[in-house]
Order: structure tokens, then C-alpha cells, then sequence
């Protein structure tokens, strides 16, 4: 691989790795006492700017595949790639699975970055090869993966990491067609 494209590969993966990390970030003290009693704070929220979902759609250049569970939060995300304009900027939707465990899928137009310095998945799926893990420990702490539409997209457990729930999530989405 020539050193511009593994540089490029280095940044995106940064990108990606940092927006998983915040997420990961535990709540401040005063955020904490407020959430006590308040719904719980929003994952999205500390990934980009949240907002009405037909508000964030209006922001970005591309048709976002939306979860099929109940979403509870939307954010315009900073784009992963290239400048800050509607065509580069991504979108990130907080759902709730049935047991109300909370996910956060987010959505990029790849703009030529890569997701190859992440390791590739221990559970490979054949419907979505290109799929990588972000560890956080021994765990994967989120999946990355791009499409055959030309987005990058992230899936992300919120709170305690759980591998094998993680995995089963992940799998739901691409029986819905995430990969396409």
C-alpha cells in the first residue's frame, strides 16, 4: 500500500476511533445526577448535533438507512471524510432493541477514506465482508463496515460491551439489508 493511501487509511481509522470512543465516555458528574432524574442521556449526543430525524435527513447527500427498532434520538454528524458540507456530513440514529438496550447506528458517505486499519471482525458475515471491529479491551467495542452504496457506517452497543449482543444486533441489521 503506497504511504498516501496509508496515511489516508490512518486518519479514517483516528475518525472512526475517536466518534466510538466518545461514546464510550462515561457521563460527567452533573450529567449524571441530572440523567438520575431525567430520561437517560442520549449516546447521539455526544457524536454530533441532535435534531428532528427529517431535519438531520435534509442535512445530508444521501438516502440513510434507517433501524427497524424504535428510535429515540437523531444527530447530524461531523462528515468522515473532506469538508463540513451536506454531501460529506453523516447521520446517526439511537434506537432501542426489544429488551431496551440502546444502539447507535451512524451513517458517512465514505468520500474515499478507508476502514482498513481497524481488525477485521472474529464473526465474519459473507453479506458484508468489508466489516471490521473496534476493541475497547478484549471486546469489540463497536463495528465498522462500509457499502456497496459507498457509506461507512458504524454500529455501537451503549453502555456495558457484550460481545455476543453486539454480534446478534449486528446480524438483525444485515438480515435488513445494512450492507447493501
Amino acid at each position: 500500500m503506497p504511504a498516501h493511501e496509508k496515511q489516508r487509511a490512518r486518519r479514517c481509522t483516528h475518525f472512526v476511533a475517536t466518534v466510538l470512543g466518545l461514546l464510550a465516555l462515561p457521563l460527567t458528574a452533573g450529567a449524571q445526577k441530572a440523567a438520575a432524574s431525567q430520561a437517560p442521556p442520549m449516546a447521539v449526543s455526544r457524536m454530533g448535533q441532535v435534531m428532528s430525524a427529517a431535519a438531520a435527513r435534509n442535512s445530508i447527500g444521501f438516502p440513510p438507512f434507517l433501524p427497524p427498532r424504535t428510535v429515540v434520538a437523531v444527530a447530524l454528524l461531523p462528515p468522515f471524510r473532506g469538508d463540513d458540507t451536506r454531501a460529506n456530513r453523516g447521520i446517526g440514529f439511537e434506537y432501542l432493541d426489544a429488551p431496551g438496550r440502546r444502539y447507535v447506528l451512524a451513517e458517512w458517505p465514505e468520500n474515499d477514506g478507508s476502514i482498513a486499519g481497524f481488525a477485521e471482525l472474529p464473526f465474519h458475515d459473507p453479506r458484508c465482508p468489508s466489516a471490521r471491529t473496534v476493541r475497547r479491551g478484549t471486546s469489540p467495542n463497536g463495528i465498522v463496515w462500509t457499502t456497496a452504496r459507498g457509506l461507512v457506517m458504524t454500529l455501537v452497543a451503549d453502555g456495558p460491551n457484550d460481545a455476543r449482543t453486539l454480534e446478534r444486533e449486528w446480524s438483525k441489521l444485515i438480515r435488513r439489508g445494512v450492507c447493501r
